[in-house]
């Protein structure tokens, strides 16, 4: 799977947030990517330019889920807190990066990458 041009505007929201999400992975892990402007991967592949396969797109929707961990406040302690507040609600830098980790998820998966069920969001939300 390789790069091709972004910007088809009949491309999802989610599309569009995958191949960002690639990209900045792209730019991350590549030797010498840091000034580089090559184009967002998909499976299409039109331009012969860089590689991403299934696992390299798994990694990418695993790390946007990992910021949702990351960002999460741990659950209130029994002990110390045997009320936990009613409609207490998800801080707002966890509910954007859960939807960003969502759109990045359907986007590699409406690309045609393979992931692996816990990463794809759902009615349970398994990767959430």
């Amino acid at each position: 799977m390789t790069t091709e041009p972004e910007g088809n505007p009949a491309e999802s929201a989610d599309v569009r947030a995958a191949r960002a999400a690639i990209e900045a992975h792209l730019s991350r892990t590549e030797p010498g990517a840091a000034g580089s402007t090559g184009s967002p991967a998909s499976p299409e592949g039109r331009d012969g330019g860089r590689r991403v396969d299934d696992a390299t797109a798994e990694r990418i929707a695993r790390e946007a889920w990992d910021a949702v961990s990351d960002a999460t406040p741990p659950p209130p302690d029994p002990g110390t807190d045997p009320a936990p507040a009613r409609g207490a609600r998800e801080p707002e830098e966890v509910t954007e990066l859960r939807r960003r980790a969502i759109a990045v998820a359907r986007g590699l998966h409406q690309l045609g990458y393979h992931l692996d069920e816990t990463l794809l969001p759902g009615p349970d939300m398994a990767a959430g």
